[in-house]
């Protein structure tokens, strides 16, 4: 049997509130990519934007993070990271992707690299949000210059 590559699903927004649809959305995407056989989604994190996002009736991000933790409470797989809603601005979707890929890089255990006899860490090992895939488009792409790259680095 094929090893799957290994996924994590990074969902960015506002999360104004979490709700039941947010946390459907990972299971049918986690589910999906299973199905592929060419994935193994090992966690899924929600990242709730900054305060300064200028969205008429944001609550504050403290209360975003508060309300997504208890709503994800019962979860094995799914957690919130608070980064991007720390920041002292909003951050765009490329930042927060390549914070939370560093970060996970970081997090891997170093393998040994048997032609080099030194530790590595596996560049390709973990990439998020390979969900763009499906909802790519050519419309997308001429109003958000960042999907190509996001797409090309996590989709490719």
């Amino acid at each position: 049997m094929k090893s799957r590559i290994p996924v994590v699903l990074l969902a960015c927004g506002s999360f104004n509130p979490i709700t039941n649809m947010h946390l459907r959305l990972f299971e049918v995407a986690r589910d999906h990519l299973h199905q592929t056989g060419r994935y193994q989604v090992i966690g899924g994190i929600i990242s709730p934007v900054n305060d300064n996002y200028r969205k008429k009736g944001l609550v504050a991000a403290r209360h975003r993070v508060a309300m997504a933790r208890l709503a994800l409470q019962t979860s094995d797989w799914i957690r919130v990271d608070s980064w991007e809603s720390e920041q002292v601005q909003w951050m765009e979707t490329i930042k927060v992707l390549r914070h939370h890929h560093s970060e996970m890089l970081r997090s891997l255990p170093r393998m040994e690299d048997p032609d080099q006899g030194s530790a590595s860490s596996p560049a390709s090992a973990v990439t998020p949000d390979r969900v763009l895939e499906t909802v790519r488009t050519e419309v997308a792409a001429s109003t958000c210059p960042d999907l190509e790259i996001i797409y090309g680095w996590h989709c490719a």
